[in-house]
């Protein structure tokens, strides 16, 4: 197939398709056009008519570090929508009802809508139930054993329990960082920093003698991490992992997450 490229939307369809500003330098013409059809075909051709939604959200991705605090914030938040999807879509395949809360509402719990069409814009926790066992999902919570904000929190508790869960940390299951990026370039700092707060995590449950299970998720996982993030899931320090912009990746964690009998 030939492509005709506009001349116009070169360059952001060249960041969306995951090449940095220091990339290209080392790309021939040929190559960009190269990754510039693999954004088409792999990307998105699969979106259908969300295209222009699937092309802006791959280049904020790689443009994010770029462009500042403010953008990072948008990054992050996209990626979190995108795990949120795929967590509602994993559930919905498997006939699972769940109840939601809006924003910092920790009471209000809503029943699951008949048309859950961009829920993922205003969800932040999510109840189920899996075999009788209840769990509740939230992001970014400032969690008192590590004195930190960690962007993935799963609790077993039902939605009576939410209001005060941060009192109870015997109920933690699992905590996890979420890195939307993609840049390549600031792949290894992106690891380094959720890495780093793992560690924390794990450090602050142990002394309190409570197991926790610790997940990373990342857009832009590169090689030399690759293999730190294999290691740790063979030597069992980090519990799952998953690449962002791999669905089958993404899908498996959170069907684990929906399932396993922690």
């Amino acid at each position: 197939m030939i492509y005709c490229i506009i001349e116009e939307i070169r360059s952001p369809l060249l960041t969306a398709s995951g090449l940095s500003d220091k990339a290209l330098n080392y790309f021939t013409e040929d190559d960009k056009i190269k990754a510039i059809k693999e954004l088409i075909d792999k990307f998105l051709k699969p979106a259908g008519e969300n295209f222009i939604d699937e092309a802006v959200y791959r280049y904020l991705l790689i443009r994010g570090d770029s462009l500042g605090g403010s953008m990072r914030n948008v990054v992050g938040t996209l990626a979190q929508h995108k795990l949120i999807r795929t967590l509602i879509s994993c559930m919905n395949i498997r006939n699972i009802s769940y109840l939601w809360l809006e924003g910092n509402n920790k009471k209000n719990w809503k029943e699951k809508p008949k048309d859950d069409y961009q829920i993922e814009n205003t969800l932040k926790t999510l109840f189920w139930e899996y075999q009788g066992k209840p769990k509740v999902l939230s992001f970014n919570m400032n969690i008192p054993t590590v004195r930190n904000n960690v962007d993935i929190c799963l609790f077993y508790a039902s939605p009576n329990d939410f209001s005060d869960i941060l009192s109870y940390p015997e109920k933690s299951l699992l905590y996890g960082e979420l890195k939307g990026g993609i840049d390549p370039a600031g792949a290894d700092e992106h690891w380094k920093t959720g890495n780093t707060a793992l560690e924390r995590i794990r450090y602050a449950f142990a002394n309190i003698n409570i197991p926790i299970q610790t997940i990373f998720i990342g857009a832009a996982i590169e090689m030399k991490m690759a293999q730190e993030i294999f290691n740790q899931l063979q030597s069992n320090v980090l519990t799952n992992a998953a690449n962002l912009t791999k669905d089958e990746q993404l899908v498996e964690l959170c069907n684990w997450i929906i399932t396993d009998e922690k």
